[in-house]
């Protein structure tokens, strides 16, 4: 596979308790996504070693673990839905939209959500397909926003963690002929 930009990401609202699509809940579509940077997150083994002045008498090693990615996520555009799984941040619609914190007497708002990513699958100049990228379980932070001379790109930190609840590691790469419809 040659694969090269993000052509779609799908995030779903997951249940908690369950670790399968939450009923009611929010779904996000962004078409504007720019990048996803993963970074794997390893509970690092240890090796001891016995010698003497001389020689290694034994060496006992544990492997590294991996239990997860942390990843930054960056958009183009604001998306409320979007903003709500990824930043944990309270959306209201009324007369107007608006996009706020939520107040310390509501604790925690960050819901687990699934994220799904498109990226091209190139051969020549052609898109043959693509490769779906599955987080199965992902948590966001309350991002960081930086607004000046430049257009406002969110950008949102993102741990991905194995979705034991419902059974799925913690991502899959799979091909597919076509982006799914909106």
């Amino acid at each position: 596979m040659i694969l090269y930009g993000i052509k779609k990401a799908v995030l779903t609202e997951l249940d908690a308790a369950t670790g399968l699509v939450k009923e009611g809940g929010v779904t996000a579509v962004i078409k504007t996504a720019e990048e996803a940077s993963l970074s794997p997150v390893l509970s690092e083994g240890a090796e001891e070693i016995l010698r003497n002045d001389t020689n290694i008498l034994a060496v006992v090693r544990t492997d590294d673990l991996l239990y997860g990615y942390d990843f930054t996520f960056k958009d183009n555009q604001f998306d409320l839905d979007s903003a709500q799984l990824l930043g944990g941040l309270v959306v209201e619609e009324g007369d107007k939209v608006v996009v706020k914190t939520p107040m310390l007497s509501e604790g925690s708002v960050l819901r687990p959500f699934k994220m799904e990513l498109y990226v091209a699958n190139y051969e020549m100049d052609a898109i043959v397909g693509y490769a779906k990228i599955t987080l199965n379980k992902c948590f966001g932070k309350f991002p960081e926003i930086a607004i000046g001379k430049e257009f406002f790109a969110p950008e949102f930190e993102v741990k991905a963690r194995e979705n034991s609840a419902a059974n799925l590691p913690i991502f899959s790469i799979e091909e597919v002929e076509e982006l799914p419809a909106d």
